[in-house]
């Protein structure tokens, strides 16, 4: 019987399923192989982006489970497996799995383990026996209780960052700034409880970074957070514009980061901090391509390079290359709020604006529609509405263009305000 050689890409996060369709096209091109998507439920949108989609559970108890269906299925139809990609952090306990079942290059499920779970890595880092020389460890603690929360918090005098234990994404991280604050703040995380809860000192002054690794070739990305009591990502430039001692710092911790949990994998976004002491801490690692569209941020601001044919690579030959990619200049993305809540209008020609500020724009989108309900508060990365992608020889050009070109689009989008709830009169 003739077999199909396939790679099989391990869920996906989000809004993230265009990217499939690169790997896709990579896969066919490279090594002639079909693509074939493991995803928890289909939506519409995956049949169109891959050749074959499976629907399995990608929970931790129930991975020997959804091994087993995957294997049968591959067998059943006479697939050959010559690659895997784990692209969820869910996905990516079961991608470990289905690399080792069958003999190709990936991590174990230990090592998965470790990189998705945020208490698992912060043990490792406590106790590892050597570590840069400006990298500190950051005080982290799983909390399992409000009475617990209220008490370390108070312990940390007054103020501390909460976030589940095995999320990405920005979902369910907040910033504690007052005692009074655990009560609100252990309700918003109920739905994450399960999957466990860890609270951690709040780092203050510190610019944030993440170390993007694909099969060895690192660079390091900066990232811009929204402030207030959530914090998710509204910003990223490739590469990040650092002093030459910073760049080391930032560069070791994160190398630092994922030699504690594998030397094998082939993707990693881990994020950094840089404090104000100059020092540096871990905020997370993550076992996949950076969100953000940082991969292709990357592929534009450096030359010659393209992240997704290096991780496929990987994926089929274990091919891993250390070097840092030149830079021909930066490419930076900005997320775009709703100037308020309600229900989204209008939205404006996005080319058009850009154009009257002569500014040129490599890339722009609503992820929005109009009809769709918005808020102005941003909770975690799905609260925007909207993303631009622009490209500069120069940073500081660069920055200014992203900034100007949100702050037009936002104030030309038109949103109907929802009518307040009768109120009582007396």
């Amino acid at each position: 019987m003739n077999t199909t050689s396939c790679v099989v890409v391990v869920g996906y996060n989000g809004n993230r399923v265009h990217d499939i369709q690169k790997l896709r096209d990579l896969c066919k091109s490279l090594y002639n192989a079909r693509l074939i998507l493991l995803v928890e439920q289909i939506q519409p949108q995956d049949e169109q982006v891959a050749d074959h989609v499976c629907s399995t559970s990608l929970a931790e108890k129930d991975v020997a489970a959804s091994l087993e269906l995957v294997v049968g299925c591959l067998n059943a139809d006479s697939w050959k497996l010559i690659g895997v990609l784990p692209f969820s952090d869910r996905g990516v306990l079961l991608g470990a799995a289905l690399a080792s079942h069958f003999g190709l290059p990936g991590i174990t499920r230990a090592e998965a383990r470790a990189g998705l779970d945020k208490q698992i890595f912060r043990h490792l880092e406590a106790t590892a026996a050597t570590s840069p020389e400006d990298y500190r460890p950051v005080f982290s603690e799983r909390v399992e209780s409000l009475p617990q929360l209220r008490q370390r918090v108070v312990e940390l005098g007054g103020r501390a960052f909460i976030k589940p234990a095995c999320e990405g994404a920005s979902r369910g991280c907040r910033v504690i700034q007052h005692p009074s604050e655990c009560d609100e703040a252990w309700q918003a995380l109920k739905p994450y409880r399960e999957g466990g809860i860890v609270l951690e000192e709040l780092i203050q002054e510190a610019r944030e970074y993440s170390w993007d690794c694909v099969a060895g070739s690192t660079w390091v990305t900066e990232k811009t957070t929204t402030e207030g009591a959530y914090r998710a990502e509204i910003q990223q430039v490739v590469p990040a514009p650092l002093p030459a001692d910073v760049h080391t710092r930032l560069m070791a911790a994160g190398r630092h980061m994922a030699g504690l949990v594998s030397e094998n994998n082939g993707a990693w976004h881990n994020e950094v901090f840089h404090r104000a002491d100059q020092l540096t801490s871990a905020v997370e690692t993550n076992m996949r391509p950076g969100g953000m569209h940082i991969w292709d941020l990357a592929k534009r601001a450096f030359v010659d390079f393209n992240p997704w044919e290096r991780w496929v690579r990987w994926a089929v030959e274990g091919q891993i290359e250390h070097h840092e990619p030149v830079a021909r200049g930066y490419c930076g993305i900005r997320l775009l709020r709703a100037p308020a809540g309600g229900i989204l209008r209008s939205t404006p020609d996005i080319e058009a604006v850009a154009n009257a500020l002569h500014i040129d724009l490599v890339e722009a989108t609503f992820a929005k529609r109009v009809g769709d309900s918005v808020s102005a508060l941003v909770k975690d990365n799905f609260s925007f509405i909207g993303h631009i992608v622009l490209f500069n020889e120069h940073y500081g050009q660069l920055s200014n263009d992203l900034l100007r070109l949100a702050e037009a689009i936002e104030s030309r989008v038109g949103i109907t305000s929802l009518a307040p709830s009768a109120r009582a009169v007396g």
